[in-house]
């Protein structure tokens, strides 16, 4: 158990850092080689994310999301990991430890179809090929394996497939539709809302606004508390500062 003491720095800490709302700037550097392994998967994953939400707001339909669009956001957020001087990154990388939303979904889709059909059965019993040359060409082409499977009493099987990347599962859970037995192919989804992660690029410059959200998140928090920095092609990273609210989470 923690002392009152300990706990009353802690608490002290995260409101010093909560409070840093003068504008700085540091140089800063997009080398990953001392970001741990596991935070590196989790940048690339934010970033892929906010890549994808981009491009959706264009109109983009393919599956793969562009690596020349993931990287600068890649770039961005390694460079604020690393920008150690500015007290306000230990808010949103220590402290709170933000990342993007799950949403839009890039890791998982969700298949129901007919328990009967031969490539369901080849599928869930690990023998891939599975004879059905649409799946197969999915299955290979977008390198999905199987998750979790759960069985109905109707007779149906939903499927859970995950990319090894990620990828824009809206547009390819139709590609599913064409297969026989299919009843429906959609992403897998989350409810609710909680920590985010948002950005845009224009100008060479890309501006992150993380943000803590608190209260009520299951239907949509009612507080949000932003951070907000802008991290340039040179590698300079500036902390824009502090707004909303940061309620009881």
């Amino acid at each position: 158990m923690k002392s009152l003491w300990s706990a009353l720095t802690a608490i002290t800490t995260i409101v010093a850092c909560d409070n840093t709302t003068a504008p700085r700037s540091i140089q800063s550097s997009s080398d990953d080689s001392h970001v741990p392994p596991s935070l590196r998967v989790a940048y690339f994953e934010d970033a892929s994310r906010l890549a994808l939400r981009d491009l959706l707001s264009t109109g983009f339909a393919a599956v793969p999301i562009p690596r020349e669009r993931v990287q600068p956001y890649y770039d961005a957020l390694v460079s604020v990991y690393n920008a150690t001087a500015l007290p306000a990154r230990d808010s949103v990388v220590d402290v709170y430890a933000i990342h993007t939303y799950p949403y839009p979904s890039t890791r998982s889709l969700v298949v129901a179809a007919a328990s009967a059909e031969a490539w369901v059965q080849h599928l869930i019993a690990g023998d891939v090929p599975t004879g059905d040359a649409t799946v197969d060409d999915l299955l290979a082409r977008y390198a999905l394996t199987l998750g979790t499977v759960w069985h109905f009493r109707d007779g149906e099987a939903l499927l859970t497939l995950t990319p090894d990347e990620p990828l824009n599962i809206a547009a390819l859970a139709p590609l599913f539709s064409r297969v026989a037995g299919v009843r429906y192919a959609e992403p897998d989804g989350f409810v609710g809302d909680g920590n985010n992660l948002e950005g845009s690029i224009a100008d060479a410059r890309a501006v992150l606004s993380y943000s803590v959200g608190s209260g009520d998140c299951f239907s949509g928090c009612i507080n949000r508390r932003y951070y907000r920095f802008a991290v340039s092609a040179d590698g300079t990273v500036e902390y824009l500062g502090a707004s909303g609210v940061l309620g009881n989470r």
